[in-house]
């Protein structure tokens, strides 16, 4: 293994304290795609899940990604499943105002309207989840990218139990995200590569192939990140078309 670090909430901004509760562990340097794939191959063994993180700290300060906020327990997540967390923050997002209207006009809504249209079905796997994303990690390393491993038995739960506040300005906890992500996991042999302040990336052994597919797919992800979808398409259904096939997930929020 090579050099790094405990973190914990108090160490991740403050400069720590023995008795805090530990995090995670945090290379000092820039990990090998061999390393990961190890990890990750070991995860079963160890409980540690590997994770890419990689941090801004001209706006939050050094390894802001770890411990921002008071990490929620597992059990947060497990209260929740996946279409009740897309139900409650569709019906959230098309409310609308007495006064403005709604948040988000109609028409970036199709195929769809205001009523949440539920989960997608699952995809067909096309590779071996924990293959495929050993093979795409590399493509999420620079030199700002270091190496976490985070005691959860499965990726998704990385966002709860790790204090991440990078969503915070779309939901106020984590933990129904990270049940989105579980779900994903089960449906799309989906897999978390990497963390950022604000940002986060996964790879899809399973991605929807077909339009209709890929629109329901493309609804999650407005739930789950509406930055990403509006940002760089017109609407979901705009933003199917670029999730078909692909092989890789990547959100970002404001």
């Amino acid at each position: 293994m090579p050099a790094g670090e405990i973190l914990t909430e108090q160490s991740a901004r403050t400069g720590g304290a023995p008795e805090a509760q530990a995090l995670c562990w945090i290379s000092d340097d820039v990990p090998s795609a061999r390393l990961l794939a190890a990890l990750r191959a070991d995860h079963r063994r160890t409980g540690l899940w590997p994770l890419l993180v990689v941090d801004d700290d001209e706006v939050y300060g050094d390894r802001c990604t770890v411990g921002v906020v008071p990490p929620e327990p597992i059990e947060h997540v497990d209260r929740w499943n996946a279409a009740d967390v897309m139900s409650r923050i569709w019906n959230g997002l098309c409310q609308a105002d007495n006064d403005l209207g709604p948040a988000y006009p109609p028409e970036t809504l199709q195929p769809f309207d205001e009523v949440c249209p539920g989960l997608a079905m699952s995809g067909n796997l096309l590779a071996d989840p924990d293959i495929l994303a050993n093979q795409q990690a590399h493509r999420f390393v620079d030199e700002s990218t270091r190496l976490a491993l985070v005691p959860v038995d499965r990726g998704a739960d990385a966002l709860t139990t790790l204090g991440w506040s990078g969503a915070a300005n779309h939901v106020s906890r984590t933990a129904g995200l990270s049940a989105m992500l579980r779900s994903w996991e089960e449906r799309f042999g989906a897999r978390i590569l990497r963390l950022g302040p604000d940002r986060l990336d996964v790879s899809v052994a399973a991605p929807p192939q077909e339009g209709a597919h890929a629109a329901a797919v493309a609804a999650e992800h407005w739930t789950f990140c509406p930055d990403r979808v509006l940002q760089d398409a017109d609407g979901i259904g705009e933003y199917a078309t670029e999730i078909r096939g692909r092989r890789t997930w990547s959100f970002w929020w404001e």
